[in-house]
C-alpha cells in the first residue's frame, strides 16, 4: 500500500507542477494580451488599460510601441519585461535540473539582469548614447526572463506545495 501511496503522490505532485507551470504560462500570456490589446478595442476601453498600466510604466509615446498609430499600454522596455515572463515560464521547463541552484543564487541573478537596462538608460542619462527602441525592448526583455523564471518557480511551488501547511496544522493539533 506504501509504494502505490508514494506513486499517487507522485503524480499528484506531477499533476500540481503542470497545473502551476500552466497558470505562470497563462497569467504571464495574459499580461501580454493586455498590454498589445489597446490598438483593437474602442477608446474608451483603451483609456482603461492605459490607466491600469500607468502605475508601472511611463507610457511616453515616443518610448512606446505603437500598432497602426496606436500606443500599446507600456513603453519598449516595459515590453520588453512582459515578453520575458511568458519566455522565461516556457524556458522553465528546461531549466528545471538547475532549479535548486537558480533559487540559491537569485540574491545576484536579480540584481546582475538590471545591469543592462541600467547601462543603456545611464547612457542616455549621461549623454554617452542615444539608446533605441531595440536597446529598451532587448535590456528589458534580459531583466523579465530571469524575473520569468522566478515567478514560474513560485507560482509552480505554489500549487505543488499547497494544503501542506494545513496538513502539518492538522497534524499537530492547531
Amino acid at each position: 500500500m506504501t509504494q502505490n501511496h508514494d506513486r499517487s503522490l507522485g503524480r499528484r505532485e506531477q499533476r500540481r507542477f503542470w497545473l502551476g507551470w500552466s497558470a505562470a504560462l497563462v497569467g504571464t500570456l495574459l499580461l501580454v494580451g493586455l498590454i498589445t490589446l489597446p490598438p483593437f478595442v474602442s477608446s474608451p476601453l483603451r483609456w482603461e488599460i492605459y490607466g491600469g498600466f500607468s502605475f508601472v510604466c511611463h507610457q511616453i509615446p515616443a518610448r512606446s510601441p505603437h500598432i497602426d498609430g496606436v500606443m500599446l499600454a507600456v513603453c519598449h522596455r516595459c515590453y520588453g519585461i512582459y515578453w520575458g515572463l511568458p519566455l522565461a515560464v516556457l524556458a522553465f521547463l528546461l531549466l528545471r535540473p538547475w532549479s535548486g541552484w537558480l533559487g540559491r543564487s537569485a540574491r545576484w541573478l536579480v540584481p546582475l539582469s538590471l545591469v543592462p537596462m541600467s547601462i543603456d538608460w545611464g547612457g542616455e542619462v549621461l549623454g554617452l548614447w542615444t539608446n533605441t527602441p531595440w536597446s529598451r525592448l532587448l535590456t528589458g526583455g534580459g531583466f523579465g526572463l530571469v524575473a520569468g523564471v522566478y515567478l514560474a518557480r513560485a507560482v509552480i511551488d505554489l500549487v505543488v506545495n499547497r494544503g501542506q501547511q494545513v496538513s502539518l496544522a492538522q497534524e499537530v493539533d492547531v
